[in-house]
């Protein structure tokens, strides 16, 4: 099965918008949003954007506003996504959970698109702001539901990451488009360093109890609502599908008999979205089966879980398990491994 090519990257640059464009150019550039200010008349914004894989990042300066993730937002998408702002200059207030903070310039925060968050911008504020689908930044998701709504610190990884951004949004918006490796390369790099930057901002907090698999902990919370009758038999289910790409969260309603917006209601409380759940199930029946299935290549474990580029599938493999798919395979042949459920 071919590994399917990112889409043709996409630039633009637009100056002197009103409010209500604005509006219009980030729910179409980005996710849809709720959006407010307190003053009136004339509104000042500026922004940069471009594509490059299956990311999108924006420079933007503003006026003050407030924009708020709502659940109703949350539960209309299909898809999580995980949104980095850096505070290029002036101020801003983030909110996500139970976390608040104020955002100097050169500080950053992390939200996930599956929660309600909110951000005031202060007047005249710049900021940088990454989307990332959360199927291509795995590793991204303990830490970002520790650190939603904090303030980190802009240095080491993040800071590279963010003058990579940079540079990519002057040379796109110039007319200097990357291919399509030239942009795997980037989006790639990018996850990788901001990776080491949450990791590294996560191991400066205290310990808070770490998850002992992100399946397992998923199953436990959705099952205290579901039941474990029920949760044993969406989990089956899964397991059985685990080879279709096509397997969703509209599937896995449909099997427990709830509507899509209750699903992914459930799954919230496990800090997770359906379509992490359906990729960490992936994940833990591809360990298995690079220990116990000496005979089959990489390759074909990867396409015969519904992964469609083998790329990829070693790139999430080694964002959950620490190393790549062949580094397991060596140090756990003929091993029977009992991964939480």
């Amino acid at each position: 099965m071919p590994a399917v090519p990112s889409p043709p990257q996409t630039a633009s640059r637009r100056n002197g918008l009103t409010f209500e464009q604005w509006r219009e150019a980030i729910d179409t550039s980005f996710l849809p949003l709720a959006y407010s200010r307190q003053a009136s008349g004339r509104f000042h914004c500026s922004f940069s954007y471009a594509r490059f894989g299956a990311c999108a990042v924006a420079d933007l300066e503003v006026d003050a506003h407030r924009v708020a993730r709502e659940p109703r937002h949350a539960a209309a998408s299909d898809a999580g996504f995980f949104k980095i702002f850096w505070q290029l200059s002036g101020h801003s207030r983030v909110a996500q959970r139970n976390n608040a903070a104020e955002l100097a310039a050169g500080m950053w925060s992390i939200y996930d698109t599956a929660q309600p968050y909110s951000i005031d911008m202060g007047e005249r504020s710049r900021v940088l702001v990454l989307l990332v689908p959360q199927a291509h930044a795995f590793g991204w998701r303990q830490a970002a539901a520790n650190l939603g709504g904090q303030a980190l610190p802009g240095e080491g990884a993040a800071r590279i990451a963010v003058s990579a951004l940079g540079a990519l949004l002057h040379d796109t918006c110039a007319g200097h488009l990357l291919d399509h490796h030239g942009q795997a390369v980037l989006q790639d790099s990018v996850v990788s360093l901001m990776e080491t930057a949450l990791q590294g901002a996560r191991a400066a907090q205290p310990a808070a109890g770490d998850m002992d698999g992100v399946a397992g902990v998923a199953g436990a919370a959705v099952a205290r609502r579901l039941g474990e009758a029920r949760m044993r038999r969406l989990a089956e289910f899964v397991d059985a599908q685990l080879h279709d790409p096509e397997l969703c969260a509209q599937r896995l309603a449909t099997v427990l008999n709830v509507s899509r917006r209750t699903l992914y209601n459930l799954f919230r409380e496990a800090g997770l979205t359906p379509h992490a759940y359906i990729l960490s199930r992936r994940l833990r029946q591809a360990a298995r089966r690079l220990s116990g299935e000496p005979g089959r290549t990489i390759t074909e474990i990867a396409f015969a879980l519904g992964f469609a580029d083998a790329a990829h599938f070693s790139r999430v493999f080694h964002e959950r398990f620490g190393m790549s798919p062949s580094q397991w395979r060596q140090r756990h042949a003929g091993v029977h491994i009992a991964l939480p459920h």
